[in-house]
């Protein structure tokens, strides 16, 4: 507007006689204060509706995770999640012509409790009876029948008789034998601890089985004194895992929520093919990676090989000592995938090559290829990996270019699980671990107490490595429980020959 402009000029200077022109002038000023202030708050809304188109598409991610292209459990898809399924091989049902069958073995005959002998009276084709004398070679058809006996607890009452000093005249009591210290025995207690620790089931649960299985009624209270003990019995074995935590040649690290009285706590497991070790702890930290698995605590060598997702907490170890999860990778590449645009393009090309480089997986692990050619084989594909991920560090999405660039920085850590015996491309063995934890998470929410987070990760280390073992927890327990009442060591839970 230039100066000379009448618009520019002071309403009162105009001629009088010009009412309505006066009024067109202060319209037209108004209008054009408005539009000024609208330039001006413009950029603030195109900002506003950036930020807010950016939270809608991070909600329809989160909508749209699953176990698929996620760290989700399974349990926890949605309804109308598709899960893959595969292609109809065109045969019918159940067991295919030349199959190896399955059935159940006969137990020897020192098993055997009772024999029942069914001889035939008469013959089923002529109807000549038989001799009830059986024939000098007998020909038999071995039919076994398991059952449970008749079960009724045992009650044992012990009195504690009163006698008085001939000279004092005071009452002295008999003492309890030393392994009596609870209404409930050694046995009582390891089924306690087998339905609480191993079944996950709640104590109301717990107190219904008891009664009704063997007509023993405890309080919710007297389940909790059980667990606390069974707890301190397991102390030593437990005790003996952590210090083989950092002498393992490779672990495999993972960690879930868990709360305790209602506070945020994590649960962390450190998996081996002989043992699974699980740890309770307020933080998700490197502090807690470090008193797992101290710095320097192994002899002779930097630490153990540690397979792990991207997750911060393991970003200080060495290339040579941390090898990152191929499943993880592969549910964020999938992820992208499902993104669509430049980001569906990345993650469809990377599942490919990923595909092609783990193919020899497989067979290694079923025996039908050595290490040699496995190695050989991975070593053929690994430079194929890099062109999606620097064509995704280019051109793909804030997300996309951030994982592709960050798993360039760390590719010696995709190919550590080639250089060490025992190494495996994914994390599959510790997620599996947590799995229980996280049932048990679900079903009681925690734990109250410390005692409490004694029983939780002293009875999970002692069950999946049991399992690992394939050792009998209840025997296990049983032991446990009665060398704790005597006095005695607990037996080792690295122990390779079943009790």
């Amino acid at each position: 507007m230039s100066p000379e402009s009448p618009l520019s000029q002071p309403v009162d200077d105009l001629p009088d006689d010009v009412p309505t022109l006066q009024q067109m002038v202060r319209d037209l000023r108004a209008v054009v204060q408005e539009q000024r202030a609208l330039l001006a708050v413009l950029p603030e809304l195109q900002a506003t509706v950036t930020q807010l188109q950016a939270q809608v598409r991070e909600l329809a991610e989160q909508r749209d995770r699953h176990s698929g292209n996620s760290s989700r459990p399974p349990s926890s898809d949605p309804p109308w999640r598709q899960r893959r399924k595969k292609p109809p091989a065109g045969r019918k049902r159940g067991g295919q012509p030349g199959h190896p069958g399955a059935f159940r073995a006969l137990q020897p005959a020192s098993a055997v409790d009772h024999v029942v002998v069914c001889a035939p009276a008469a013959c089923e084709h002529c109807g000549t009876a038989f001799s009830p004398t059986p024939p000098r070679r007998r020909k038999v058809r071995r039919f076994q029948v398991v059952e449970l006996p008749p079960v009724r607890p045992e009650l044992t009452e012990y009195q504690q008789e009163a006698r008085r000093g001939a000279c004092c005249g005071r009452r002295t009591w008999g003492a309890l034998p030393p392994e009596v210290t609870r209404c409930a025995g050694p046995r009582l207690q390891a089924v306690v601890a087998l339905f609480s620790g191993a079944c996950r089931l709640p104590r109301r649960q717990t107190q219904v089985l008891l009664s009704d299985l063997f007509g023993v009624r405890l309080s919710l209270g007297t389940l909790s004194v059980l667990e606390a003990d069974t707890a301190r019995a397991l102390a030593a074995p437990y005790q003996e895992l952590a210090s083989e935590v950092p002498r393992a040649a490779v672990l495999g690290l993972d960690e879930t929520s868990w709360k305790e009285a209602g506070t945020l706590h994590w649960i962390w497991t450190a998996v081996t093919p002989r043992f699974a070790f699980f740890h309770v702890d307020r933080h998700r930290s490197r502090a807690v990676f470090d008193h797992l698995a101290p710095p320097g605590a192994a002899e002779h060598r930097a630490g153990p090989v540690v397979l792990t997702d991207r997750y911060s907490a393991y970003g200080h170890l060495p290339p040579e000592r941390r090898s990152l999860c191929w499943a993880h990778l592969a549910r964020d590449f999938r992820a992208a995938a499902e993104r669509g645009g430049i980001d569906g393009v990345v993650g469809r090309w990377v599942l490919e090559v990923f595909g092609k480089v783990l193919a020899p997986w497989r067979p290694y692990r079923a025996g039908a290829l050595d290490r040699e050619a496995l190695l050989s084989e991975v070593a053929a594909r690994q430079e194929e990996l890099r062109a999606p991920l620097r064509w995704g560090e280019e051109h793909g999405t804030a997300k996309t270019r951030a994982l592709c660039r960050d798993l360039l920085a760390r590719w010696p850590s995709l190919w550590t699980w080639l250089e060490v015996e025992g190494g495996e491309p994914t994390n599959n063995a510790a997620e599996r671990a947590l799995r229980p934890a996280v049932l048990w998470r679900k079903s009681s929410f925690g734990h109250q107490s410390e005692c409490g987070e004694q029983f939780v990760e002293r009875m999970l280390t002692a069950v999946a490595t049991l399992r690992l073992q394939h050792r009998n927890v209840w025997r296990y327990l049983v032991t446990t429980c009665e060398a704790a009442r005597r006095g005695e060591a607990a037996p080792s839970l690295l122990s390779e020959a079943p009790p």
